[in-house]
């Protein structure tokens, strides 16, 4: 993986996320540095910086990188516990570099794994 994303040279610049279902209590994704905090010390309290919390076609969209190229520390992010209920949810990855996922392991693993689906057929 280091050497496709050329030792941290490639990064995603932004992720769109998306909420695929309700979620009763908890699941939020959190942004324990927005607004300029300071890192956080426990990675598991959700109840600093934004929680944004899991509503059913709610998507956001949020940067990793500065226009310059230099990674955001601020953009730090993480699900939060779901306390009651399950979370569907996806992501797609915008990337700094255009990003082929086709390195020699990765194209094995594909045809082997399509191999294996049409097997079953």
């Amino acid at each position: 993986m280091r050497q496709e994303t050329k030792h941290g040279a490639k990064n995603r610049l932004a992720t769109v996320f998306f909420y695929l279902s309700d979620v009763a209590e908890g699941g939020a994704t959190n942004f324990p540095r927005a607004g300029g905090r300071p890192p956080p010390h426990d990675f598991f309290d959700c109840s600093r910086g934004l929680s944004v919390f899991p509503q059913n076609g709610k998507v956001i969209v949020f940067y990793s990188m500065h226009p310059s190229s230099e990674l955001d520390p601020f953009s730090l992010h993480g699900g939060c516990d779901v306390l009651n209920g399950t979370k569907f949810s996806a992501n797609f990855w915008l990337w700094n570099e255009p990003y082929h996922f086709s390195s020699p392991h990765r194209l094995r693993a594909f045809e082997a794994y399509r191999a294996k689906m049409w097997a079953l057929d």
